[in-house]
């Protein structure tokens, strides 16, 4: 049987429909008999969205976490000068394998025009993060001491503090502003001692004078703690037995107002805690030591 022209076409084009069409994926029958179910991801799209994300989440940390600078100092004693028309100052800071940062600080201020003269010491304890000096700072100037926290800038070659920019400069002519006449540091009167036993002093109610009695063993130190006021006057003597006991005074701000000595009168250029620190000068010694604040 011979097909019509239109007929021919209509079958042509039902053949090409019928050729070009896929079956439909079936829904699994969970998700038939559950149709809030979530239909899997193919495998190519869940690695996909795997790596991304946990990129994602790397980058976030990364961002959140940042890499610990690297102090700016490795431990160890470095030291910094300013001198001008104003001001001489000397820096000297100590740093631990810990990071922690302890210094001093000495500081003269002159300025002619205005007939001005002043001085001040500071102790400097703190931490060293990066370039960052974070510091609390006590500072004693014209019998008043102060207490700061102050964040110096630092590196090899500068300081820079909250009002000054400061050089690097030789300790050893640094070292100098700290140290008294005959080269000693408070540090050194303690340094060598087998023990160094330490007794606070207090004044009786309405007292201004005590009187220690002790025996100290060749080779040790004993040293005592007495909280004054600057401006005042410590008077002090110590007698012993076969006259081989001294004493040393140290500031609260760590300078040595005297050393060897069995009789002084000294007035007090700081408000703190002063150390007295008796050695004996052969064999061991039994003292009396006499004190008195006005």
């Amino acid at each position: 049987m011979r097909l019509s022209t239109y007929q021919r076409c209509a079958s042509i084009l039902l053949i090409a429909a019928l050729a070009g069409c896929k079956s439909l994926p079936q829904s699994p029958p969970a998700n038939r008999a559950n149709p809030t179910a979530t239909e899997p991801a193919a495998p190519d799209q869940t690695a996909g969205s795997s790596d991304k994300t946990d990129g994602d989440q790397t980058a976030a940390g990364s961002k959140d976490t940042p890499k610990p600078i690297a102090p700016a100092l490795q431990p160890g004693q470095y030291c910094y000068q300013l001198s001008d028309d104003i001001e001489d100052i000397d820096v000297r800071i100590s740093i631990d394998s810990a990071s922690s940062v302890t210094g001093n600080q000495v500081g003269v201020v002159h300025n002619q025009k205005e007939a001005y003269y002043t001085s001040y010491r500071s102790n400097l304890n703190g931490t060293i993060d990066g370039s960052n000096l974070n510091l609390d700072i006590a500072t004693w100037i014209e019998y008043d001491k102060q207490n700061q926290q102050e964040t110096w800038k630092v590196s090899p070659t500068e300081l820079r503090t909250k009002t000054n920019k400061l050089t690097k400069a030789n300790c050893e002519t640094v070292s100098k502003s700290f140290q008294s006449d005959n080269g000693m540091e408070a540090k050194d009167l303690t340094a060598g001692a087998n023990q160094v036993n330490t007794q606070e002093v207090f004044f009786d109610a309405g007292k201004s004078s005590t009187t220690v009695s002790n025996s100290v063993v060749r080779g040790d130190r004993d040293r005592y703690l007495i909280t004054a006021q600057g401006g005042q006057q410590m008077d002090l003597s110590i007698t012993s037995i076969e006259n081989n006991a001294v004493f040393a005074v140290v500031a609260p701000s760590g300078l040595i107002l005297g050393t060897e000595q069995s009789k002084q009168s000294i007035p007090l250029p700081d408000t703190g805690e002063y150390q007295i620190i008796v050695d004996g000068t052969r064999g061991n010694a039994t003292y009396d030591l006499a004190i008195a604040i006005q």
